[in-house]
């Protein structure tokens, strides 16, 4: 794409908080945990939001992970973890990550903004770094920690009603999630959250 050429993502880059404003409240969905008998957001961590760049449109890329992990075992994530005492800061914190889980390399990625914080129910903060995958990228994925990675057109995730919102007791007590299926995936939790927060930031730049 030639410098003059229109931005075919420009309205995914306005959905976005650039990278020089990295979201500091406290994390969007912290009031819907508040009462659950669970440690606050005490660690930071940071995510890979990857749109994989295809000839058709752009895709997500999320990852399984293991049926062992202490947290989120066998459920649908984004590449990812807790920042670390040697991360730059939450971009190289995502971008480490996804290169240990996934074998991206960060020269593959073009980070171009957050999503809103989010709390999880394992006490993380969460901040979700947005990224544009090379589309040649080759998996080799951490055995330890991700059992498969695949792809999700993300004309699918915006297809009105694809993510829905369900109930889920928790606790004793019901509660509402967000979910949406892909081939067999049911991918939820905060997942799904992160998915809808982008869809309601693209709305308010429809």
């Amino acid at each position: 794409m030639s410098e003059t050429s229109p931005d075919p993502f420009a309205r995914l880059r306005r959905a976005v908080r650039g990278l020089e404003n990295p979201p500091r409240a406290a994390a969007w969905n912290a009031a819907e945990l508040a009462d659950l008998p669970i440690p606050p957001p005490v660690r930071a961590a940071a995510v890979l939001v990857p749109f994989v760049r295809r000839k058709e449109g752009l895709s997500l890329l999320f990852t399984r992970r293991t049926e062992h992990l202490r947290h989120h075992a066998g459920q649908i994530s984004f590449p990812g973890g807790g920042v670390e005492a040697g991360d730059r800061d939450v971009v190289a914190a995502a971008l480490r990550e996804t290169e240990e889980e996934t074998g991206i390399a960060p020269a593959l990625v073009e980070p171009f903004g957050y999503l809103d914080l989010l709390a999880t129910v394992s006490g993380y903060q969460v901040t979700p770094v947005a990224g544009f995958v090379d589309g040649d990228y080759s998996l080799r994925l951490d055995a330890q920690e991700v059992d498969e990675a695949f792809e999700v057109p993300l004309s699918h995730v915006l297809e009105p009603g694809r993510l829905r919102r369900e109930s889920l007791l928790w606790n004793g007590r019901e509660r509402d999630i967000f979910a949406i299926e892909w081939q067999g995936h049911r991918i939820w939790g905060a997942t799904a959250a992160i998915l809808k927060n982008l869809l309601d930031r693209l709305e308010r730049v429809a």
